[in-house]
């Protein structure tokens, strides 16, 4: 409890206006603590020319504030002042820097070193006043700016400190020494309330024992009038008001305490502010508000940097900005904080007293034109992404409200519902982005690798989640779509623009490995399951586009003869469509290129006669195939055929077959259904099972081919020179991938 030490205290005089002659002759008109700007509204601190929203600069804080308008400082190569109007925001750049504020004036005040202090008055924008201190001697030092006067420090001769009260009024130097101060008094601190009152916090010795004392001083008596013994603990805030004194006490090892005492008594209200941090505090009406120091200069944002209020009354306490960079006293007993609401965003806001003791009444006053939740400014996502035309990698970018975030996103494909969560990297101004080379990453939950795999064609939704990493708001969560493009290419059953392999188990399951990468790597992504019992078949063809769809097709033939078409979807195939029977007359089936060059995939059989037949592509899925025509006899020396699309470098589709003795011949197509005559590409075929024609494996712009043994699987690039048409083999996957007895097709 303090204890408290009364004097008469001076009523302020709320109209009263104290007119200072300058050394130029002009006036400065002054309104005090208190005084209302002409048409004051009825409610505490709100007058008309104050309803509307002022502009308030981005990363700048707020100095000062009277009657009319507001001093702020923006941060930048230089501080730059401004003095803003409430009325219609019109601001006034104020020169050089170093600009303070008489607090809850329109007063901006100055001072250089040699004694000089300039004032002036915002509001009534007369001339400035100019008080030069160097004719009272050597030794005087500012220690705050009250209205037109100055309240300042200088050493006595008995070691102590007095505090004098200089002013001009009537153009004359005055200077009147503040009574009530002890001969010793160490001066720990000057709290400037208003033009009329302030607390001293001093040591000194009064009834001959060394005290620490906080003292309410009245400026226009140049007296102290209230004194409160204060504890042996370090204060950091300190208020005052008509009807009380506060301060903030930091006990050792203990969370800070707003100690708040009705003046005049030793009635003392005491809340604990749950952080042993330092806090600011203003007195409100009836409540006292109270926030942690933040830094000036607008920088990060915090919560614990968030305003409350405490009653002296209910001992409720409420929350009344989410965060706050800076604060000052305001007119009318109001207090003007720079800081943020998730309703009305960044800005200056003016906490008033409320009526009959209740909650403070918060106002925006002046917009930053900032939110203060996390808000999406700009989503810079193209809408079509054409993979064929792009040379780079496409940006993908967002600009948020602010920096501070930790931003999620995904990229979800429509059809398959496939989820990539790329890594976003943070750029300034609050963007965030990614550069994408349309591939997703795939995990093989097998083994500890990561591969890449081209991103399927179709529809896309962006997704993304960002939290404030300031923890001020909720996390913001955002959604929007886009399109990827890429033309077809043969043996392509995902939509991806790359060709595929088509595995079958010995068990019938049949799966769809991405062949495109990484090539060459000892093992592969996990095959996507396409479905169960295809062992019922025993030829089993891919052989692109022939049911007019833009996605591969399959054919397959069951043990009874009868040929089965399964259309592509681009993600799956869909079920079997009966084609017709007979089939089993043929002992080789193969296709998957255009051979007589009207733009769709052939079909080739052998019989057991050795009559090679083409079955020209339709388009149409009621009926894909053209009735047969007879290419040529002597097929039977073969027990492998592929079509292998365009390897010899001429335009139409062409034909490898192995003979018995393992030795792989070209067919070159002449692109009329026929072909030249064979060449030799080379021995030792025989040691694989299957040998697939799939397209372009690597997108080099050949066509490739693929051979299969016991579960291993080879790529022969394709080289476009009919003479040497494949480079030697490499690898591409291993028994983690295929059975030994897998189907390659």
């Amino acid at each position: 409890m303090s204890t408290a030490r009364t004097t008469p205290r001076r009523r302020l005089a709320a109209a009263v206006l104290v007119a200072l002659a300058v050394t130029t002759g002009a006036a400065v008109t002054a309104a005090p603590a208190g005084a209302a700007p002409a048409g004051a509204a009825a409610a505490a601190g709100q007058s008309p020319e104050q309803n509307a929203v002022a502009p308030f600069p981005v990363k700048a804080w707020v100095v000062g504030a009277g009657p009319t308008g507001f001093l702020s400082a923006q941060s930048g190569s230089r501080l730059t002042y401004r003095w803003t109007r409430y009325e219609d925001g019109a601001t006034t750049v104020l020169p050089d820097s170093g600009y303070l504020t008489a607090r809850r004036t329109d007063i901006v005040a100055t001072g250089s070193g040699d004694g000089v202090f300039t004032l002036r008055d915002m509001g009534a924008g007369t001339d400035p006043l100019e008080i030069d201190v160097r004719p009272l001697g050597d030794g005087y030092s500012l220690a705050a700016y009250a209205g037109t006067r100055l309240v300042m420090k200088k050493a006595n001769a008995t070691g102590g400190t007095d505090l004098h009260i200089v002013g001009k009024p009537n153009g004359l130097l005055v200077d009147h020494t503040v009574t009530g101060l002890p001969a010793d008094a160490e001066i720990a601190g000057i709290t400037l309330d208003s033009p009329e009152s302030a607390v001293v916090r001093y040591t000194g010795t009064v009834d001959g024992v060394k005290r620490s004392r906080a003292a309410v001083l009245d400026i226009a008596t140049h007296a102290l009038v209230d004194e409160y013994e204060t504890p042996d603990v370090p204060l950091s805030g300190i208020a005052v008001s008509a009807t009380h004194i506060a301060w903030v006490e930091k006990p050792a090892n203990a969370n800070a305490q707003v100690v708040v005492t009705r003046r005049g008594t030793t009635e003392t209200v005491r809340h604990d502010l749950g952080t042993t941090a330092n806090a600011a505090i203003q007195l409100v009406g009836d409540w006292v508000t109270y926030r942690q120091f933040a830094t000036y200069g607008g920088g990060a944002w915090d919560p614990k940097f968030a305003l409350y209020a405490h009653s002296l009354t209910t001992r409720e306490t409420v929350k009344l900005l989410e965060h706050t960079t800076s604060a000052t006293p305001g007119p009318l007993g109001t207090q003007l904080v720079r800081g943020g609401t998730f309703d009305q965003g960044e800005g200056l806001y003016r906490i008033a007293p409320g009526t009959d003791g209740t909650r403070p009444a918060v106002t925006l006053v002046a917009s930053t034109g900032e939110p203060t939740t996390l808000e999406l400014v700009k989503p810079d996502v193209p809408d079509t992404i054409d993979f064929d035309r792009v040379t780079a990698p496409v940006p993908f970018a967002w600009t948020f409200s602010r920096q501070s975030t930790r931003v999620r996103v995904e990229l979800v494909h429509t059809a398959t519902k496939k989820v990539w969560k790329p890594e976003v990297y943070h750029r300034g101004g609050g963007v965030v982005r990614f550069e994408w080379d349309g591939m997703f990453v795939s995990h093989n939950v097998n083994i500890p690798a990561v591969y890449t795999v081209p991103a399927p064609n179709g529809d896309y939704t962006w997704r993304l989640t960002a939290e404030p990493l300031d923890g001020i708001g909720p996390a913001l969560e955002k959604s929007g779509t886009f399109k990827v493009l890429r033309k077809v290419v043969p043996h392509d059953f995902n939509d991806n623009g790359t060709p595929d392999l088509l595995v079958r188990n010995s068990s019938g399951e049949l799966s769809l490995v991405n062949t495109s990468r990484p090539l060459g790597s000892w093992t592969a992504e996990p095959g996507t399951p396409l479905g169960t019992g295809w062992n019922t078949y025993d030829q089993l063809v891919a052989l692109g586009n022939v049911a007019g769809s833009p996605h591969a097709d399959i054919v397959a033939r069951d043990r009874s003869g009868v040929l089965w078409l399964h259309q592509g979807t681009g993600h799956a195939l869909a079920p079997r469509v009966r084609v017709g029977g007979g089939w089993g007359i043929y002992r080789q089936i193969t296709g998957g290129c255009d051979l007589n060059g009207d733009g769709r995939a052939d079909l080739l059989a052998t019989d057991a006669s050795g009559v090679l037949w083409l079955y020209k592509g339709t388009g149409s899925a009621a009926a894909p195939f053209a009735t047969r025509t007879k290419i040529g006899g002597g097929w039977n020396v073969y027990n492998k055929i592929t079509a292998t699309g365009n390897i010899g470098g001429a335009a139409a589709g062409d034909l490898v077959a192995r003979d018995k003795d393992g030795v792989l011949w070209l067919y070159l197509g002449k692109g009329d259904g026929t072909f030249a005559t064979r060449s030799r590409i080379g021995g030792g075929w025989n040691a694989y099972e299957g040998i697939v024609g799939f397209g372009d494996v690597d997108r080099d712009g050949r066509a490739d081919l693929l051979a299969n043994d016991d579960g291993s699987t080879y790529a022969y690039k394709g080289t476009a020179d009919w003479r040497a048409p494949f480079e030697p083999r490499r690898a591409i996957y291993s028994y983690d991938t295929l059975d030994w007895d897998a189907t390659v097709f």
